[in-house]
């Protein structure tokens, strides 16, 4: 029941790091590019969307290498959840709201949605950084997180990554 409560610990590690990080992102990108985000996709996208990819993942692989044993594993199942979590969530979401005219035009109720319109729509109206090319980019953020849980400085443990579990 223990390792269930670390990947719960490490998944809200990873969901408050996100938000945090997309806070600052989205506060900073106007106030460094003098535009709003959806004023050029490619650029807020790529601002937004790598820092996204790497942050999270980064904290998350640092919260296994603490919490668990087995640093691999415990970083693999903190890290991929969420990436795949994520992704499905704001896809379906986009998803809905296409659905239910939620796009502007109302055209869409009671029909299907191609994949193409909604993610026009989600990349217009909530996440510039939200791409195919992001939705598989969530690799890398699985490849940072175990990276950084399985770092070592300089060959020697790191300091307080001892885990509980340890004998």
């Amino acid at each position: 029941m223990q390792v269930v409560g670390r990947l719960m610990g490490g998944w809200v590690v990873v969901t408050m790091t996100y938000f945090i990080a997309l806070w600052l992102l989205l506060s900073l990108y106007p106030l460094l590019f003098q535009q709003p985000t959806d004023y050029n996709e490619a650029l807020s996208g790529t601002f937004i969307g790598i820092p996204l990819l790497v942050v999270p993942y980064w904290v998350a692989g640092m919260y296994a290498r603490k919490e668990f044993a087995n640093r691999k594993l415990g970083a693999l199942f903190v890290s991929l959840i969420p990436v795949v979590g994520e992704r499905a969530l704001i896809y379906l979401t986009g998803y809905l709201f296409v659905l239910g005219g939620g796009d502007g035009d109302g055209s869409m109720n009671g029909q299907t949605a191609s994949f193409r319109e909604v993610m026009m729509f989600i990349r217009g109206e909530a996440a510039p950084y939200f791409s195919s090319l992001y939705i598989y980019a969530g690799i890398i953020s699985v490849l940072v997180c175990l990276y950084s849980a399985m770092r070592e400085r300089g060959g020697e443990p790191v300091p307080g990554h001892e885990c509980r579990d340890r004998a």
